[in-house]
């Protein structure tokens, strides 16, 4: 009987002192760094231009960002961001910033969209 007590005993204390506090993203230094229009995309959940991968992945947490592309140096990223309602994102990724998003699917060459608009 001790020793079933003393088992419980001991079960309680590793499962208290294992539980960690949920980290509350507004208490990231990330996000404190963050500017004002970022922070705002931040608390409505939108993804846009002029964010960085962090600030998206703080954006949409249930999202998964997935690598497909990074020069050489680092410069241009291409990322892909799926589970966003209602469709998958490319986000082009400049210098360490989205400069453009982007849907899946086939889309026009400039070139052809110039000849079409030249040609009624």
């Amino acid at each position: 009987m001790v020793r079933v007590l003393l088992f419980i005993i001991i079960n309680i204390f590793l499962v208290a002192g294992c539980s960690s506090p949920k980290v509350n993203t507004r208490e990231t230094i990330n996000y404190k760094l963050v500017s004002p229009e970022n922070k705002l995309k931040i608390e409505k959940g939108i993804i846009g231009v002029g964010m960085s991968i962090e600030e998206c992945k703080a954006s949409c947490p249930k999202c998964q960002f997935i690598k497909k592309f990074a020069s050489t140096d680092g410069s241009y990223e291409l990322w892909k961001v799926s589970d966003v309602p209602p469709k998958e994102l490319y986000l082009h990724v400049v210098n360490g910033k989205i400069e453009k998003i982007s849907e899946p699917g086939v889309q026009t060459p400039q070139s052809e969209k110039v000849m079409q608009k030249k040609n009624p």
